[in-house]
């Protein structure tokens, strides 16, 4: 790998995680987050993301019924990427949010889909992502994605890359279908707020 390859690497690192960092500051959370190394420039894409789903996880209201019991975890599906899904699990598994541990699985049945309450769908499987949608249709599951095409297709929170800095964007009305509550603070992070029809 060139110097000069490696100097990019290490900038789009430092931005992900300037990013992250800027998104805990502004939220006033003083609470410990994903642990990352303590040097600048060395979290990982995948850390990013799992801060900002650790995070994403305090700022949304589940029903009641959305959970098995009041000690069940908070269980997140992650489809079609296993690597993903392992290094997430790694991440959260010493993580609590609104009093429950994290459960992280990939997806492998539509049953996991139905009782999970986070939903995760890589770039690569944005296609698939209708086929998904029908089986959590009107239930309380959150669902992240990281595709140009994502909220239109019916995702609540889509991830993009704005300056080389790692953001989200929000479909409020698609989480209101599902009878969940997206907290005005992270409202007001996001880059964008994608409108309904007729508004």
């Amino acid at each position: 790998m060139r110097p000069s390859q490696k100097r990019e690497i290490a900038s789009k690192r430092h931005r992900l995680l300037k990013s992250w960092l800027t998104f805990l500051l502004l939220t006033l959370w003083s609470a410990s987050p994903i642990i990352l190394n303590a040097r600048a420039g060395t979290a990982s894409e995948t850390e990013v993301k799992a801060a900002f789903l650790y995070n994403f996880a305090k700022f949304v209201e589940w029903p009641p019924t959305a959970f098995a019991s009041e000690e069940a975890p908070i269980k997140v599906v992650v489809v079609g990427d296993e690597e993903f899904a392992a290094k997430l699990a790694s991440l959260l598994k010493d993580k609590k949010a609104l009093g429950r541990s994290f459960e992280v699985k990939k997806f492998s049945s539509a049953q996991e889909l139905k009782t999970a309450q986070i939903v995760f769908v890589p770039n690569s499987e944005t296609k698939r992502f209708p086929q998904t949608l029908e089986v959590i249709k009107n239930l309380p599951v959150l669902t992240v994605g990281e595709s140009a095409q994502f909220l239109d297709l019916g995702g609540m929170i889509n991830f993009v890359v704005q300056d080389a800095q790692l953001r989200f964007e929000i479909y409020p009305e698609a989480a209101e279908k599902a009878r969940l509550v997206i907290s005005s603070k992270l409202m007001r992070l996001a880059k964008s707020i994608k409108k309904g029809e007729g508004k």
